[in-house]
């Protein structure tokens, strides 16, 4: 049996750009709620406003790979890759 050779084949997921995206999502989303808070002086305030910011961080974080995750198992299926802007 002869293989398809007609260019069809699905790209791979790149690690670059969703790398970069991650990274500048974290940034905002960790700049966002350090600007909101820290206006403070008291320690115990300070420190709740740091976790937030490291909790909202972390969950981008999670979400992204989610997401890229689903991309690579929507590549192994042959499936296409980008579905909206928002996967």
């Amino acid at each position: 049996m002869a293989e398809d050779s007609s260019g069809t084949k699905t790209p791979t997921p790149g690690f670059v750009l969703p790398g970069l995206r991650c990274g500048v999502e974290m940034a905002l989303v960790g700049t966002i709620v350090l600007l909101i808070g820290l206006p403070t002086e008291e320690p115990l305030r300070l420190g709740i406003v740091f976790l937030a910011a490291l909790l909202a961080m972390t969950v981008v974080l999670f979400w992204a790979v989610g997401r890229h995750m689903r991309r690579w198992i929507r590549y192994a299926q042959g499936k296409p890759t980008r579905t909206t802007p928002f996967d």
